[in-house]
């Protein structure tokens, strides 16, 4: 601030001398007030005429609007609480004039007099910022932004003090040159009092960016003032975020950018992996999201930017070499160029990952596999693995061999001409479908809200169950590296659960039909119609229950799913695609909500082959009365299950989910007849 008559004595201020209408006034006529520890004269208003009164006026205000103290324009508390009083505070505090200055003066003055609340304000946070350390490099660039556009304020100052000492200034000309300030000022005195505290470079940009928003309805040399600060503040940022959607790389020293490496301690990330390294899993845990570091500007394209620079990195992996964007990003409010650049800098690894794994990789035709062998769609594949394992299968799961079986599984695809056949892995596993769909779906729901998947499963340790190999028997599909990014282990799981209550299903049924079609096995039938019956209902129960899966649900979906690979531009249409296909297979095919269901459809199968073995049993070890009392019970136990399957499906029709109702409307169709049948039909 400037220093004004500095406490000289009264021997000083008499040999002050002066020529003509500079001559200072007389020293009975001053009055000396301290203010802010600086003595400043103070003439004795009602004495002096009106031209001379506007020359104090108009001094005193243009010293005020440049921070000095001054004799006539006095703030509402002691001039002593202004430096005690917070930063943010000051642009609240109100100044006065001296009520002697005539009621014109004040009138114009007035009006630009809450200039002087403002001003300090933001010089105060320009000084501040700059003498912090460590105060972020946003923030700094917020003060220097503000600093340039207070350079034409200062311009106008000094024009205002020349032209007042040359006497080419009256007070009416000075309100008008300083009123446009007001609302500048006022504008920038909010934004460094919502800008002070501890704000990350990502909420002050959301901040200064809302202000942009609030300008818009006023004059547009004010929107372009703040327009052009918001383009320089956020110009640090916007470069960390085409540093990483154009190269891949991460420079941050300042941990500004949402985007965090968590494999590198050090500011630059190239990604020089070992090749073991790479898996979904480790690509899923790579870089951990920060959505408070996100400014509200790049809310919409914030999956973009995050992919963009990840798909660069898995690229490098590949050994894909590519030509790389080079072009400048900026943000500037009210426009959408850094949208574009944002864009195409996205659409160039997100095509080329996907172009590497059709072309290079096969991704369609695995994917074709995945149908043939999860949705058992491969033509005689189900019946010659049953015919190659069907001792193994009927054994406990715990006296069974895994390599055993995969050498079976090996003979069973031979004669395929599927290239990719040894990727075909079997698996036994030691938990029933239900059992593994609720840990399935509890640790997704974990995993969203945020839970301890640990913590999850200690608390619901898993049931221990006797399980046949037909039960425990799984298929696995080994995708290699980088189709394992496509196709990985969690998404594979999901789609195991299906394949696992198809298997079932279609063990059930071929053990029904062979009961029809084998006549040293199914001769107990020909004793009496009412076998015979019971055996083609549950046949025919067994094949809607499969038929709804895969007609109703799964093929539809597949279908869809083949076509968008086919036509899919980027690598996330296909994924996104692919896990929303067996997620709605999954959820709409198994209900996955009523965790009963699936149990239901295996116990319904358990009683189909109970009552296999029980007609295949030997004749001479009961009677014919027993026999036909015997299936009596097997009709009644069937009956009785399936008809809570169908109140199940009935109330699970009620449900909000659209795709859930139509599902289980479907599938109540199919088993209304069933339960509504009579003996004979």
């Amino acid at each position: 601030m400037k220093k004004i008559h500095k406490n000289e004595s009264l021997e000083d201020k008499n040999l002050q001398s002066g020529s003509g209408n500079n001559r200072l006034p007389r020293q009975d006529s001053w009055i000396f007030d301290s203010v802010g520890g600086y003595f400043l004269p103070n003439e004795d208003l009602a004495k002096l005429s009106l031209p001379r009164q506007e020359q104090l006026l108009m001094r005193d205000l243009i010293y005020a609007f440049s921070g000095v103290p001054s004799s006539y324009i006095k703030p509402d508390i002691h001039i002593d609480q202004i430096s005690q009083m917070r930063s943010v505070d000051i642009a609240k505090v109100r100044f006065r004039l001296n009520e002697a200055f005539n009621g014109a003066f004040r009138s114009m003055a007035n009006e630009v007099l809450p200039l002087i609340g403002y001003y300090i304000s933001v010089c105060s946070f320009i000084e501040e910022t700059n003498t912090t350390p460590s105060c972020g490099r946003t923030r700094l660039a917020l003060a220097s932004a503000l600093a340039d556009q207070m350079q034409e304020y200062y311009d106008l100052q000094s024009k205002l003090e020349t032209n007042l000492q040359e006497k080419k200034l009256n007070l009416k000309e000075l309100v008008r040159q300083v009123r446009p300030w007001l609302s500048i000022l006022k504008i920038f005195s909010s934004m460094v009092c919502s800008s002070r505290g501890k704000l990350n470079s990502a909420q002050l940009l959301t901040l200064l960016s809302q202000y942009h928003s609030d300008t818009k309805d006023t004059e547009q040399d004010l929107r372009e003032r703040v327009t052009k600060i918001i383009t320089i503040v956020s110009g640090a940022y916007m470069k960390i975020v085409q540093l990483w959607v154009q190269k891949g790389v991460l420079y941050d020293t300042q941990h500004e950018f949402f985007v965090e490496d968590t494999e590198r301690s050090n500011a630059m990330s190239s990604t020089l992996l070992t090749p073991e390294k790479c898996c979904h899993a480790y690509w899923a845990q790579r870089y951990r999201l920060l959505p408070e570091r996100l400014p509200a500007f790049l809310l919409s394209q914030a999956d973009e930017v995050y992919l963009a620079g990840k798909y660069l990195n898995i690229l490098r992996q590949c050994n894909v070499t590519m030509t790389l964007l080079q072009n400048s990003l900026s943000y500037k409010p009210g426009e959408t160029g850094h949208e574009e650049i944002i864009k195409n800098s996205y659409d160039l690894p997100a095509k080329q990952l996907l172009n590497v794994l059709v072309k290079e990789h096969n991704l369609p035709l695995h994917i074709r596999n995945l149908r043939s062998y999860f949705l058992l769609q491969q033509v005689g594949f189900s019946e010659t693995l049953f015919d190659k394992c069907e001792k193994q299968l009927k054994c406990n799961v715990d006296r069974l061999i895994p390599e055993k079986l995969q050498t079976l599984l090996i003979e069973t695809q031979q004669k395929s001409n599927d290239i990719f056949k040894d990727l075909l892995r079997c698996q036994l596993k030691d938990c029933d479908v239900a059992t593994q769909m609720t840990k399935r779906y509890k640790v997704s729901k974990s995993a969203g809200e945020g839970q301890d998947k640990e913590s999850s499963a200690e608390e619901d340790p898993p049931e221990v169950l006797n399980l046949y190999g037909y039960e425990s028997f799984a298929l696995r599909y080994e995708a290699k590296w980088p189709l394992s990014f496509v196709l990985y282990p969690e998404f594979m799981e999901q789609l195991q659960i299906l394949q696992r209550v198809l298997l079932f299903l279609h063990y059930v049924k071929r053990h029904l039909t062979v009961l029809w079609q084998n006549p040293s096995e199914g001769k107990s039938l020909k004793l009496t119609k009412q076998p015979g019956d019971l055996r083609q209902l549950m046949l025919m129960c067994i094949l809607h229950f499969e038929h709804h899966i895969i007609q109703d649900i799964a093929e539809p979906r597949w279908q869809s799913l083949l076509l968008m690979v086919d036509a899919a531009q980027t690598i996330d249409e296909v994924v996104n695609k692919l896990e929303t296909t067996v997620d709605e297979c999954v959820r709409l095919g198994l209900l996955p909500c009523a965790n009963t269901f699936v149990k239901a459809i295996f116990t319904l199968g358990h009683v189909c082959l109970n009552f296999c073995g029980f007609v295949e049993s030997p004749k001479e070890d009961r009677t014919t009365k027993e026999f036909e009392n015997g299936v009596d019970e097997y009709k009644e136990e069937f009956n009785s299950f399936l008809t809570s399957i169908l109140e199940l499906v009935r109330e699970l029709a009620k449900s909000s989910d659209p795709g859930q109702r139509e599902s289980c409307k479907q599938l109540a169709k199919r088993l209304e007849g069933f339960c509504e049948c009579k003996e004979g039909d």
